[in-house]
């Protein structure tokens, strides 16, 4: 299957799965998962956003005000930036430590490094040392849904590599519905093991993935980007079917690599992103994983249930909603899975931006009414609605468009420079939201709705203009679409013809 050329895939996946999985034993399966360890960053990011709403956490992180306890604003922003904080980091550093370690050896040490930082959280009893924990642990699984996205574009089949690259998204969603089920469980423990036990549940992930990681291949387009041509081909043979010629395969990855070299030069550096159309597939892929932060993900995720009380519900109705909006959100990656045979990357990401900038209006609008039990209540669904739209289309399909806009030789590096952008806007919006929002600071509450509405609109804009469209595109098509400066909104119609000998014909 591996080797199969663009025009006789399957125009459906499910098919095409069920034909790989009855022909693959469990072993030859385990690719595809790998990108499941970005499950630890969505505990931790999950446990991390919602711990500030647990009342003996704000008992022993928070003051006292008007009678109740709260956690100053300076530390809420902190806990919520944190983590982002230490994730540019670690992204920087990821490009050039995939490159040169490759994926599997990548992720152990890194599993092996999260094991230990996670003591600092779990061992924590001031605000200044939880935020060190947050911090450190942030720039180790910064790691993992960089190197995930890149593997799962370069090990999967095309008809494959638009759900296989969502699976980080899936990933994003399970670890978040898993943190939010915890900590509903251990809200009403009146000690702290409320918020000890969720941060303690951490430790599984990384010891599940050691033991994965070693039945995972190396990608082939990575061996042979280090001349291991041999390791390359039992790696092909591992990840095809029986039936197929791995030799095929392997030539086309060199010729692939062949073509880039001769754009591009041989040693891969973060300054060839910036260099002919290498930048822009760089901006186009910043812009696809910024639209994250643009559109409020940071307010409508990160924190939902410090918004929901807020709002006027209290700790356990507010964990409760969050479990539903973390549900909603594995549900709306699920379903986007039968859509990346029939829409296109650049329609659903005009319809994730449109939705969002309506309802978080909507959103605003409902905050100037006076506040009552049915405001109340209809703010909170919408934020559920919210992480649906956002899990149907710019959540999962961010990855999608990762792995296949950058090119196969700075895949790793592409990704990198986008995820630290989109970080950088995160800590900004995590620094800023807390002090717009608390009833100490700006007071805003739901009126921040009005602020990601206009760059929601702004996204969309975006998109209908300098979108490309590369659904169904094997990565040579993409390169030379790249090097004849096609417009991006011309991406979906053009024709390339390519031989067997590599000759492009148009």
């Amino acid at each position: 299957m591996v080797g199969c050329h663009a025009s006789t895939l399957p125009r459906h996946w499910l098919g095409t799965f069920h034909e790989y999985g009855q022909s693959q034993n469990f072993r030859d399966m385990v690719p595809y998962s790998f990108c499941q360890a970005t499950i630890l960053k969505g505990i931790d990011g999950g446990i991390v956003r919602s711990l500030v709403g647990l009342p003996v956490f704000k008992e022993t992180f928070g003051y006292s005000r008007d009678g109740k306890y709260i956690i100053a604003a300076k530390w809420l922003s902190a806990f919520g930036y944190a983590n982002l904080l230490g994730a540019i980091v670690g992204a920087l550093c990821s490009g050039i430590a995939y490159e040169r370690l490759g994926p599997r050896r990548m992720t152990a040490g890194c599993c092996v490094l999260s094991i230990a930082f996670i003591f600092i959280q779990f061992f924590s009893s001031t605000p200044a040392q939880l935020f060190v924990g947050e911090l450190v642990n942030g720039c180790i699984i910064a790691f993992y849904p960089i190197c995930a996205s890149a593997y799962v574009g370069e090990v999967t089949p095309l008809v494959l590599r638009g759900f296989a690259a969502t699976m980080t998204n899936l990933a994003f969603s399970i670890g978040s519905l898993i943190a939010s089920g915890i900590l509903k469980g251990t809200e009403s423990l009146d000690s702290q093991w409320s918020y000890k036990i969720p941060i303690a549940t951490q430790w599984a992930l990384p010891c599940i993935m050691l033991i994965l990681v070693g039945f995972c291949p190396d990608p082939p387009y990575w061996l042979c980007r280090n001349g291991r041509y041999q390791e390359a081909a039992v790696s092909l043979r591992r990840l095809a079917t029986p039936t197929v010629d791995v030799s095929q395969k392997l030539a086309h990855i060199k010729q692939t690599l062949r073509i880039e070299e001769s754009y591009q030069g041989e040693r891969p550096t973060y300054l060839d992103c910036f260099r002919g159309t290498n930048f822009r597939r760089l901006v186009v892929c910043v812009m696809a994983y910024d639209m994250q932060a643009f559109t409020g993900n940071v307010f409508f995720l990160t924190y939902a249930v410090h918004f929901m009380e807020l709002a006027g519900l209290d700790a356990s109705d507010a964990f409760s909603m969050n479990i539903g909006l973390t549900a909603l959100g594995l549900l709306g990656t699920c379903i986007s899975w039968f859509l990346l045979s029939y829409v296109g990357r650049r329609t659903m990401y005009l319809f994730g931006c449109t939705v969002l900038a309506i309802v978080q209006f909507i959103i605003g609008a409902v905050d100037l009414a006076p506040r009552q039990t049915s405001t109340t209540w209809a703010q909170c669904g919408l934020m559920l609605v919210c992480t649906f739209a956002y899990d149907l289309s710019l959540g999962p399909f961010c990855y999608v468009l990762l792995a296949e806009v950058s090119s196969a030789k700075l895949r790793g590096l592409t990704i990198a420079l986008s995820t630290v952008t989109c970080f950088v806007w995160s800590v900004v919006f995590a620094v800023v939201i807390p002090y717009a929002m608390n009833e100490d600071q700006g007071n805003w509450r739901g009126k921040i709705g009005f602020l990601f509405s206009g760059l929601s609109m702004l996204c969309a804009l975006y998109c209908f203009l300098c979108m490309p469209e590369t659904k169904g595109r094997t990565f040579e098509e993409l390169d030379i679409l790249f090097e004849r400066k096609i417009p991006s909104r011309k991406f979906k119609y053009y024709k390339v013809d390519i031989d067997v000998g590599g000759r492009r014909l148009e």
